[in-house]
This record gives structure tokens, sequence and C-alpha cells, in this order.
């Protein structure tokens, strides 16, 4: 599978690598299918610029009021911090300090937020690091289509830079008890817009390794099945796709699809909140901030709306 194949509608995406399980049963994800998406959003962040807080938490609750305009509400900030996890572990180098703070942990992946210091950071110049790893043990995502990235996430309320690193698979499979992550990154680079390196801030490789386990998962609810008018991935016209076997989940929405065109969803609450996929591998989508199936009302799929039925 190509690197494009998995989609982040964010600003500074790194994907290192993607695997793919039964390749024939796959279908790419189009880049233009949310580059609208992506460039409103990716404006948001860069204009909101601060976040206030630095936690998992925090940086979800950010990105729920671009979309819903308000912060989340008491059961959405209880459902996020059940399945949040604090880390909490810090290494320093020369000057530049890596704060691994917190995770959230759902049903198909979970984000990592990591925050950088020491420095204060030109919110201009592009950020990154030369080369990142991300390994994981045992690792839940054997045989799975999956993939992993960064990306930018914002600056702290003390200029501190924030990153998302992300992990997610295509099945529904929740790890049998904790796991160990390590994740490291090597040399602190700042780029310029041709993303070569224009300065080695600092170098060296920031080591950390901690364990993640799922915790407060709320369960899934299967939808029925249903016709949506989808967009032909070559020429972006209108096509009709069956949806089969639907799932919605914390993390995100699975089916089997029928049909030669791509299509993009989004959940709405019964307060009326909403939450888009930005992020989507074959018919898998994922949500930026995890919801409570219990809570959805409906999903939006194109111009289609589907009732969600309750357990």
């Amino acid at each position: 599978m190509k690197q494009d194949e998995i989609l982040y509608a964010l600003t500074d995406i790194r994907t290192e690598y993607i695997e793919e399980a039964a390749p024939a049963r796959r279908r790419p994800v189009r880049r233009w299918m949310i580059a609208a998406a992506a460039a409103s959003l990716a404006v948001l962040l860069m204009g909101a610029g601060i976040i206030f807080g630095g936690s998992i938490q925090s940086w979800m609750d950010h990105r729920w009021s671009l979309e819903n305009t308000q912060p989340m509400g008491e059961s959405q900030t209880a459902l996020v911090d059940s399945m949040s996890q604090e880390i909490g572990l810090t290494q320093t180098i020369g000057e530049i300090t890596v704060d691994v703070d917190s995770a959230i942990f759902g049903d198909r992946g979970f984000q990592i937020l990591v925050r950088v210091r020491g420095r204060q950071f030109d919110h201009e110049q592009g950020v990154s690091f030369d080369r990142w790893t991300m390994e994981l043990s045992p690792d839940p995502t054997i045989g799975m289509g999956q993939g992993r990235g960064w990306h930018f996430a914002g600056f702290d309320g003390d200029g501190s830079w924030l990153l998302l690193f992300q992990c997610y698979w295509d099945q529904d499979k929740r790890p049998e008890g904790p796991f160990t992550v390590r994740l490291s990154m090597t040399d602190l680079i700042f780029t310029g817009a041709d993303g070569e390196t224009v300065e080695v801030v600092q170098p060296g490789t920031w080591e950390f390794e901690f364990p993640l386990e799922v915790t407060g998962v709320p369960e899934p609810i299967e939808p029925p099945d249903c016709t949506v008018v989808g967009h032909d991935p070559e020429t972006g016209e209108k096509v009709e796709l069956e949806l089969k076997n639907l799932v919605l989940y914390s993390t995100g929405f699975s089916c089997e699809k029928t049909g030669e065109g791509d299509f993009w969803v989004k959940v709405i609450l019964d307060d009326g909140s909403s939450i888009a996929a930005t992020l989507g591998l074959g018919d898998t989508r994922w949500w930026d901030v995890p919801v409570d199936p219990a809570r959805v009302r409906e999903l939006r799929i194109g111009e289609t709306t589907i009732p969600v039925p309750r357990n």
C-alpha cells in the first residue's frame, strides 16, 4: 500500500509505514475526498495556535470545539477521561525536552500526545523529527490493515510544540491486556517549505517505553445495511454504494462496501453535536475524538442519514 492511502485531515503529517492484510479486499481512500476538510481544519488549528492544558483530554476538547463551536459536554468529557491514560515520561537531550504526556485508547487504535519544549518555536517554520519509530509488544495489529503516523497538534500555552502519534487498525480486535509501546524520535529539525532540512535544532534520539491498556471503552452498535451516495475516486461523480455489516464503535466506523466509489462519514449525537471521520483505510473510518455509540442519534454518509438503533 502507498503512503497516501492513509489520510490525515491535519497539517504536517508524517507516515513512516503502513501495513495491510488481504490487499485484494481493501480499497484505498483517495486524498482528494477530504481536501476541503483538511484545508479548513488546518487553518483552524494554525489560526487557534495555542491549546491550553496540554493533556490528551484538552486536545480532544479543542478538536471538538473546532467542529461544534463549543466544548465537550459533561458526558462526552467523562467518556474521553475514562478512555485516557496518563504516561508522564520525560527525556532531555541538550536544550530540548520531550514529554510523552498521555494517551487515549479505543476499539481499533490509540493516540499519544507528545510535547516538545526547551526552545521558542517559530509558528511559521516547519518543525519535525528526522526519523521516528513505534514498536508494539505484543503487537495487536499483526495480520490486519493498519497505519501509524503523527501530525502536528498545535502549541501549548507556554509555546511547547504538540504532536499526536497515532496507530489504527481495521479489524474489531481489542488487545487481551496491556502491551508495551516503544517510541523513539531522532534529530529535531526545522524544515523549509520544500521539506529540506534548514537547521538541525538538536541531534539525538529520545526513547520511551510504556504500557497501554484498553479502559472505559463502550460497546459497539450495528446500524442497518443501507444504500448511500458516494463519489467516484477518479472523476468525482456521484455513485451509488451498498453498505453491509455496518459497525459503529467508539473510535470509528466500518462496513463492507459494494460499488466502486469512496465515502465519508460523520456521527450526530443526541444533543446535536457531531464529529467527522478524517482518517480512513479501506472501508474503515476513524473519528478524531471518540464517541459513545449509545449516544449517537444518526450517521451521515454523504447525503444519506442513517438512524442508529438503540441496544
